[in-house]
């Protein structure tokens, strides 16, 4: 008899629900961000709830999608996933990514009959699925896809913006940050397997975020901007720097578990005190999460 406790973590170990709190996060700095710079009201309730629960279903979808078709790789090269561990089948996983698609399709048309400008709403979040798609098929092929890995995050960023209006030009612009950041970390991500650092350029791309200092006039900014830079300085000098001990896996949950921080970065930009500082104490959960829900 199977162990529902255990099939319970197994689809979570499946989801990587232990990064789930970023799409959140990214979700609120992306509305309040828009919100401040159009001078426009927060969205409803109804809409915050069918906006989170769309763009969860979409990053779960990514990740069950993702496990899917690396199932043959991951089998040949020993990776220690659920499917290639005989947890869950292959047909399981695929009729879960096939339900969760479906229903945040049903969600997103829902939510455009409630908001002022549905196009940019459904453009945005098409782009969206066609950038998960489309790293899912192409990144074990090709190395510089890791950009449409980045691009599904700066799209999640513009579709969050457009249940408000159609994105303002300074959400463009953390969109492209973020992109970068998650590019930069998926670069790293590619040698997981092997526990290699063949370039410093990945590092340089994680640090896009820093550009952001040159629109911050306020405290907070530079006060999270000096945790961030200390989070991710104290993870490479344990992680990266000796080649000996070298951890590349953990130093890319590090990586992800600072989202949030960026998130924090640009509601600080936003003037948006008190959002900026739930993505901090977000941030201050997810280390903890990663410890039982594996992040990559």
């Amino acid at each position: 008899m199977n162990n529902p406790s255990l099939n319970l973590k197994t689809w979570m170990t499946l989801g990587r629900v232990s990064n789930l709190p970023t799409v959140w996060t990214n979700t609120l700095a992306a509305v309040l961000l828009a919100s401040s710079a159009g001078a426009l009201a927060s969205p409803s309730s109804l809409v915050w709830i069918l906006l989170l629960a769309t763009l969860s279903l979409l990053y779960l979808a990514g990740m069950l999608l993702n496990d899917l078709l690396d199932a043959d790789w991951d089998q040949q090269h020993q990776n220690p996933r659920p499917i290639t561990l005989g947890l869950v089948s292959r047909r399981q996983v695929g009729l879960a990514t096939s339900l969760l698609l479906v229903l945040a399709a049903v969600l997103v048309i829902g939510l455009s009959q409630l908001i002022e400008e549905p196009l940019w709403l459904l453009g945005s979040a098409t782009l969206l699925v066609t950038c998960i798609l489309a790293y899912n098929l192409l990144h074990k092929t090709y190395a510089h896809s890791v950009w449409l890995m980045g691009a599904c995050r700066s799209t999640l960023y513009l579709t969050a913006a457009a249940s408000l209006a159609i994105p303002p030009q300074p959400l463009w612009l953390c969109a492209v940050l973020l992109g970068t950041y998650i590019s930069g970390l998926t670069y790293l991500a590619r040698q997981e397997h092997r526990n290699q650092l063949l370039s410093r350029l990945p590092l340089l791309l994680m640090l896009s975020p820093v550009l952001l200092a040159f629109y911050a006039d306020n405290l907070v900014f530079w006060l999270v901007l000096l945790f961030w830079l200390g989070w991710l300085g104290w993870n490479y000098r344990r992680h990266l720097a000796d080649a000996r001990q070298r951890q590349v896996r953990a130093f890319i949950g590090a990586g992800l578990a600072a989202l949030p921080l960026f998130d924090a970065l640009v509601l600080a930009v936003a003037n948006q005190p008190w959002g900026s500082l739930a993505c901090v104490l977000v941030f201050l959960v997810l280390p903890h999460f990663q410890r039982w829900i594996k992040p990559t």
